[in-house]
């Protein structure tokens, strides 16, 4: 009699360990921002020309308390995520680094241009 619980044991034991295989082998992609949320998004840090340090704070695609962004050429057009204002497709902005994943807020920009005219505004 017990070699029947025994059994039945490692078959549970057994079905489960088939389950948790199957999900980790199962990739969902990460949410990535399409711009309709409102996100908090600061400038920290401006540590060099071409980076920046945002915190960046969205229900939908997470919490990023200190990112890394890079300056780069705007491949399409979209919205400042800091100003509202528009972006063309060209502008130059600054959009978070991408590394081994793709964080969710990947899609954001900043225009370098809003950046200029904040310094400016400060510094006056």
């Amino acid at each position: 009699m017990a070699d029947k619980h025994i059994d039945a044991w490692l078959r549970t034991v057994e079905d489960i360990g088939k389950g948790v295989r199957e999900v980790r082998n199962t990739c969902y992609p990460a949410r990535c921002w399409d711009g309709r949320s409102e996100p908090v998004v600061r400038v920290l840090d401006k540590p060099t020309t071409r980076t920046l340090t945002v915190s960046w704070c969205d229900a939908s695609t997470g919490h990023y308390g200190y990112q890394t962004w890079r300056v780069r050429c705007a491949r399409n057009a979209g919205t400042c995520v800091l100003t509202g204002l528009p972006i063309e497709a060209g502008d130059e902005v600054f959009s978070p680094r991408k590394g081994l994943t793709q964080p969710g807020n990947a899609g954001a920009m900043i225009a370098a241009a809003s950046l200029r005219r904040t310094s400016r505004r400060v510094s006056s």
